[in-house]
Parts: C-alpha cells; sequence; structure tokens
C-alpha cells in the first residue's frame, strides 16, 4: 500500500479534500518519497493502476471495519491470504456498500491519472492491454481530451501496448494527434480498426514490432492495421509473433529484421503454412528463436538460416517435427551460413552430428543446446556417445555452456565426459530430459548426481522443472 499511498499524498490539495468528502481516508502526510513518485514514472499501466486503485480501497474499507469488528480483522486477513492483494470478497457487501465503493475507485483512478499526465513528463511506455475494467480506459480517454499540448507528457511516448480493439477508437485518435515518437508497439487481437492504424501511420521511428493471436490472412490485406504494418516493415529490426503463424506469409517484407521469435503455444496449428510458405532472405537477421508446441517443418527454418549469414543466435525448442528427416539440414545450415554464432539450441537426429566440422566453421560459439529427437527405427539406446567424443577431441576454444537433452549416454562415456571436464574450456554442463517420453537409468542418475556434488555438472533433472 506504500506505492499509492505515495501518489496519494502528492495529489493537490484540492483534489485530496475532494477524495475526502467521498469518505476517503488519505494519509495527512507525505510518505517517504522514493524512485516511484510521479516525476519519475516511465510506464503507465491502465489496468494495473484501476487494479491498484480497488485493492486500496477495499483495504481500507475492511481495515475500517476491523476497529469496531475485531473477528472481521481475522476475517480479512484470511481473505487477503487467498486472493494476495486485496483480502476483498464482494459477495459479502451490501448494494450500497459495493456502490459506494466503484465511486471511490472511480474518483481515485481519476485523480491519479491527471496527475500522471500532468506530472509525469517523461512517460515513455503506455500499457492499453485487453479490457478488464472500462471505467479506467473512459478516465483515460476523457483525460487525453484535456491535455494540453503545451503540457503533453506523451511526448517522449516510444512504447505502445495496446488492443486492437473499434471501442478504443477515440483514445487512439487522441493518441494520434499527439506528438508521439513510438519505436515500439504490441499488437493484441485483429479488428483491423482504422483508429489503431491511423496511430501507426503517423509513426516514424517505428522499429519494434509484438504481434499476439493475428492470424487472418486479410488482416493484411483489407485497409486497417495490417496494412499500415505492411507500409511500415521496411523500418521494422525487431519482430516477435506470438500465436501468430499466419504471419509468416508476410514475413518477406520485413526486410530489414534483425531480430525474428516466433512461438506458439497452442497444440492444433493456428494457420495452416505447411507447403505453402517459402522462406525469405533476410540478410541482416542476428538473433531466430523458434518455441513451437504445436506440429511444424524443420526445413522452413533451415532454408531461412541459410539465406543469411550474420546469425549470432540460433533457438529451435520443439519436439513435434513434421520432417524429421530434415533435422541433418538444419545442422548443415548453421555450418555453412552461420560462422558468427555465439548461441545455438537446436534438435538433433539420431544419425550422428558432425559436431567438429561445426566447431571447425563456428570457432565463436559459446553455449550450445543440443536436444536429440528419436528415430522410429530400431537404434542402439546409448546412440549419443559419439557426441561427447566429438567435443572431447575438438575442444573447441570458446564453448562455455553445454547442455543436453533426451540423449542417451552409456554410463561409462557420461563419466569419462564429466571427469574430462576440467581440461576442457567448460564451465556449465546440464543434462535434461522430458519425462514423458525419455527416463535415465537409476545407475546414470547416480552418477549425475555424485559430479553434481563435484560442481562438474551444474544441473540435471525433468526439463518442465527448470523451464517453468
Amino acid at each position: 500500500m506504500t506505492l499509492i499511498n505515495t501518489y496519494l499524498a502528492s495529489l493537490p490539495q484540492e483534489s485530496i479534500n475532494e477524495l475526502k468528502e467521498h469518505g476517503i481516508d488519505v494519509p495527512d502526510y507525505p510518505t517517504k518519497l522514493c524512485f516511484n513518485y510521479p516525476i519519475y514514472l516511465r510506464g503507465l499501466d491502465l489496468n494495473y493502476l484501476h487494479k491498484l486503485s480497488s485493492g486500496w480501497v477495499h483495504y481500507k474499507y475492511n481495515e475500517k471495519a476491523s476497529i469496531h469488528h475485531p473477528f472481521q480483522k481475522a476475517v480479512s486477513c484470511i481473505k487477503k491470504f487467498g486472493k494476495k492483494f486485496s483480502g476483498r470478497d464482494d459477495s459479502l457487501l451490501s448494494k450500497n456498500e459495493m456502490n459506494r465503493i466503484r465511486v471511490q475507485i472511480h474518483l481515485i483512478c481519476s485523480k491519479l491519472l491527471s496527475l500522471f499526465l500532468i506530472r509525469s513528463p517523461k512517460l515513455s511506455l503506455l500499457r492499453i492491454k485487453p479490457k478488464r475494467n472500462e471505467v479506467i480506459f473512459s478516465l483515460f480517454d476523457a483525460d487525453l481530451i484535456y491535455l494540453s499540448a503545451t503540457n503533453n507528457c506523451l511526448s517522449f511516448l516510444t512504447g505502445l501496448e495496446c488492443v486492437d480493439d473499434h471501442d478504443m477508437e477515440r483514445i487512439y485518435n487522441q493518441l494520434a494527434s499527439s506528438s508521439t515518437n513510438i519505436s515500439r508497439i504490441m499488437i493484441y487481437g485483429q479488428q483491423n480498426s482504422m483508429s489503431l492504424a491511423n496511430l501507426i501511420s503517423v509513426q516514424k521511428e517505428l522499429q519494434r514490432l509484438y504481434l499476439v493471436n493475428i492470424n487472418s490472412i486479410t488482416y493484411w490485406t483489407a485497409p486497417g492495421v495490417g496494412s499500415e504494418l505492411q507500409k511500415k516493415a521496411f523500418l521494422i529490426t525487431k519482430l516477435k509473433l506470438e500465436s501468430s503463424c499466419g504471419c509468416l506469409k508476410f514475413l518477406g517484407d520485413f526486410i530489414n529484421l534483425e531480430e525474428l521469435s516466433l512461438r506458439c503455444l497452442h497444440k492444433d496449428p493456428c494457420y495452416n503454412v505447411r507447403g505453402s510458405v517459402k522462406a525469405p532472405s533476410l540478410r541482416n537477421l542476428r538473433k531466430l528463436e523458434f518455441e513451437y508446441n504445436h506440429k511444424y517443418e524443420i526445413k522452413f527454418i533451415a532454408d531461412l538460416i541459410q539465406n543469411t549469414f550474420k546469425l549470432r543466435k540460433v533457438v529451435v525448442e520443439g519436439s513435434r517435427i513434421l520432417d524429421p528427416i530434415n533435422v541433418q539440414l538444419l545442422f548443415e545450415s548453421i555450418i555453412i551460413s552461420c560462422p558468427h554464432m555465439r548461441n545455438c539450441s537446436i534438435p538433433i537426429s539420431v544419425i550422428n552430428p558432425p559436431l567438429i566440422t561445426l566447431f571447425d566453421s563456428c570457432r565463436h560459439i559459446k553455449r550450445l543446446c543440443l536436444f536429440s529427437i528419436p528415430s522410429e527405427a530400431p537404434i542402439n539406446i546409448n546412440y549419443c556417445d559419439n557426441f561427447l567424443f566429438q567435443i572431447l577431441k575438438s575442444r573447441p576454444a570458446n564453448l562455455r555452456t553445454l547442455e543436453l537433452i533426451n540423449c542417451s549416454f552409456s554410463v561409462k562415456v557420461w563419466e569419462i565426459f564429466l571427469r574430462a571436464q576440467p581440461f576442457t574450456n567448460l564451465r556449465f554442463v546440464s543434462y535434461l530430459w522430458m519425462k514423458h517420453n525419455f527416463q535415465p537409468s537409476v545407475e546414470f542418475l547416480e552418477i549425475c548426481s555424485k559430479y553434481k556434488r563435484f560442481g562438474l555438472l551444474k544441473a540435471f533433472g525433468n526439463i518442465d522443472l527448470f523451464r517453468n
């Protein structure tokens, strides 16, 4: 509660008096000022502001009730522990009490928004994420209308996280009329609202784009946000797509990309791109991250890598590969096209990958993560032993971190490798596995435990425990 007390104590005396007239117990003394003082405010999240105000009002209400009813205080503490924030349960309030609380929340949000828009001269990030509380958005809309052009706190605005929603038109129109230089934008949804499109059209320094849940092809072809983003595509250097597989069809428009992140947690493809999308040529690409829960084609990634020459980081995660035969093609693409590689995390097939050739071609590699993709054909249970022998033989000069996932080693070879680690440049070695399709033997785990105590193995265990 210290944070909101600080902000409330920073309000003009007129605003404080108005809050008190509505039964809001504002501290009569200013709390100790800290970095969160309004003048230092750099980010404004409308949903969080409403949540903060709501929690404070309910907390004060329960605190006041507990003065006359000690038992109520105990009940309030239990609720607070359960809800972790406000300790409220609206079902126990009367209708009049609920209306009174809503009015107080509305008033506090209004006063704080006015304070921030006037006293936060260098606000750089604005979050208008998917709607949860319509009140806060209407208040923000009203404050923008009365915002003085000479006292524009949004002149330093460079980041915007927003929802593509027709109900937000007035807010986006007001932002478009302000002098903003947005360089990074995150968009949820795909309603193709013209107001958001107009806001994007007036931005001249847009460089980072983050799209969430956008898969419709018509989103890019019809007039609106998609078409405006296509016009700005040549400016974008960092692109992040989350559950937006349909955008891959237009990836070639982003010719100056330096960083690309593709992430989809859906178990079924949100858009069928198999065979219909060709890997574009992104010559300036330096960082590629790919994480899919559903099935995907490894050939698309291999072709994408082959069309670059400046990649320094490649991370490919996802075991549901449609074309495992092309895993070797991915490996070869990295060897040929990534001489500047620093960080590499890729799946590998049971066919012995040429790790020595990889280390010779990518001499600067510092982190290597290998995720073994088992074959359907019968194989030797210790088919990954050769990986370790190649690493010991090559002894790459710059390799510091090695992560092995779902790799099957014989106990003897694994122990030899761990004993030899002090004579290599490796500092961190981890061994992980996916519990649902792989389980090391008890003897193997005993070796892992032993060398972890010696400090030669950083971590071992189920990958879900480490990634979560």
